[in-house]
């Protein structure tokens, strides 16, 4: 079987990654529709780790980034994802938080809000507005654009003067 697409698959950690996302990456690579190229980046701190990625990325000519966190576990069939060829997709994930687990995908409403919208009952794509970066695919062309480039990175944190967004 010829492989459709070709992408870089980058496994953030700090030196250990739960056993279950081993488990799931050596099922990826040996899957036979895509090319994977690994790396394993453990740069400091994550914001700084995601723009290396980028720029590591954007010198093979991979087709698709995949950043996934040593914390998620990915279904086996995610890769999948990247033949929407949507710019930015993304796996549901769930974070562990003030005691519930949340979904990290959330809608903007008219009030410029941003909620969790109702997952239940929702098979297939569902446009939301924001993700988590945990696991997340994106497409060449958005990570070229040169507005990225100009405004110091893909990927920061930004803080109000109490901490917080």
């Amino acid at each position: 079987m010829k492989k459709t697409k070709r992408i870089y698959l980058a496994v953030l950690n700090q030196g250990e990654i739960r056993t279950e996302l081993v488990r799931v990456i050596n099922n990826l690579l040996m899957q036979e529709k895509y090319e994977i190229m690994l790396s394993y980046p453990t740069n400091k701190p994550i914001t700084f780790n995601r723009n290396e990625i980028v720029k590591d990325f954007l010198k093979t000519d991979c087709e698709y980034l995949m950043m996934v966190d040593d914390d998620i576990i990915p279904p086996l069939s995610i890769l999948n994802l990247a033949d929407f060829q949507k710019p930015i997709i993304s796996g549901l994930c769930f974070a562990f938080t003030k005691g519930m687990i949340v979904p990290l995908g959330l809608i903007r409403r008219a009030d410029g809000e941003y909620h969790i919208p109702d997952f239940k009952g929702n098979e297939g794509l569902m446009k939301i507005d924001s993700v988590g970066t945990g696991c997340i695919i994106i497409r060449r062309d958005v990570l070229e654009k040169q507005w990225w480039i100009e405004n110091g990175g893909w990927f920061k944190n930004e803080y109000d003067k109490t901490g917080y967004k």
